[in-house]
């Protein structure tokens, strides 16, 4: 019976999810480079470094393969040797006066099928309960930014797996005399699902917290306090920068906990480094906090990052780093804070190019309107 070419092309269409050639060995370049990353640090080795040096490649396949094979279950590990036994004897038989018996590779084929289908079953059933975290993540951060008259907020995040570990917000502060305005950019230590578990604890709490009208270096030591009891002696250490800004006014203050200092571009185009404030989250309950204020004004604008923005790198090993994210910034001009966002990890993800994304990204921008300061006010109140 003649194939169906119909049936063929969407075949491929479904294995290939429409990527061409290109785009299919780009893709596995990027998978290649991050599964010698998890190989490294599984193994405490530079396996990359030690594969380009082309050096010793043996040695990386048999690291490899031993910690593939630590992974496995005990009876995954047992099939695994009798598949690897009957391959390596291929055409094996023997026979007695009555009995002649051959193995061919065959076995094998069928017992690795097997450890495929088992392994595939766990990846499902994870990558089923990651997506499902995922959501339940996307519901703990904030759609879309506040509108407020003669302000321009946008945020984004780029999570380097399913679950990230970054978190942003931008919400009103209740219980407070007139309006402010708060913002949060944190970074936990690590990725993935434990990362993505604390952040949600950096979430409750700052809300929760943010709740009782105190001063905001009494805030930073409060969810200092209640992370300290979650960072599992120290080991999890979240950087943050929490900030409020009075609409009317203009006038902002911070608190910076170890966190990458978020660059302030003035109107002008003087460039300032917000670095006021003290130690991350999560190292000592005992930890005090400074607070640091600046003025506002019509065409200013606030940029926060995490350090997966500045901590990124491209196939040669070298950092994106802080000095091109200010070039990057300077560039920018007066377009709007979402386009800034745009512009922003665009310039990011064309300088790592095929490098896999090993951090997450994420960044606020908050631009004050090219308007006069009074008329602000009066939309406000």
């Amino acid at each position: 019976m003649p194939l169906n070419a119909a049936k063929l092309r969407a075949f491929w269409q479904r294995t290939s999810d429409g990527l061409n050639a290109a785009q299919l060995w780009e893709q596995f370049r990027r998978e290649t480079r991050s599964g010698l990353n998890l190989y490294s640090a599984e193994t405490g080795r530079n396996l990359r470094e030690e594969w380009s040096a082309r050096r010793g490649r043996r040695r990386v396949f048999a690291a490899v393969a031993g910690a593939m094979y630590n992974r496995l279950t005990p009876v995954r590990r047992l099939l695994l040797l009798i598949a690897v036994f009957i391959l390596v004897m291929p055409a094996w038989e023997f026979s007695t006066d009555t009995v002649r018996v051959s193995i061919n590779s065959t076995p094998a084929a069928l017992i690795l099928l097997v450890l495929l289908v088992l392994e595939l079953a766990d990846r499902v059933g994870l990558k089923r309960d990651l997506e499902i975290a995922r959501d339940i993540q996307r519901m703990l951060l904030p759609e879309k930014p506040p509108t407020l008259p003669g302000l321009d907020i946008a945020f984004a995040t780029k999570a380097a797996n399913t679950v990230a570990g970054d978190y942003y917000d931008a919400f009103l502060r209740p219980n407070i005399t007139g309006s402010r305005l708060l913002l949060i950019v944190a970074d936990v230590a690590g990725k993935g699902i434990p990362a993505g578990l604390l952040m949600a604890a950096v979430q409750t709490g700052f809300h929760t917290l943010a709740a009782d009208p105190v001063p905001l270096t009494e805030l930073a030591a409060r969810l200092n306090r209640s992370m300290c009891e979650r960072s599992g002696g120290g080991r999890h250490l979240i950087t943050a920068f929490i900030a409020e800004l009075d609409p009317s006014a203009l006038s902002l203050s911070w608190v910076n906990a170890g966190h990458n200092p978020p660059i302030l571009v003035r109107s002008g185009g003087a460039v300032e480094h917000l670095e006021e404030g003290g130690l991350p989250l999560g190292a000592f309950a005992v930890s005090r906090y400074e607070c640091g204020r600046a003025e506002l004004h019509p065409g200013d604008t606030l940029y926060i990052y995490t350090d997966g923005v500045v901590e990124a790198l491209n196939e040669s090993g070298a950092e994106y780093g802080e000095d091109r994210l200010e070039i990057e910034i300077a560039a920018l001009g007066t377009i709007g804070a979402a386009a800034s966002l745009s512009r922003i990890f665009e310039s990011v993800d064309k300088f790592a190019g095929a490098t896999p994304q090993y951090d997450d990204i994420t960044c606020l921008v908050l631009r004050v309107a090219l308007m006069n300061v009074a008329a602000t006010a009066d939309k406000v109140q």
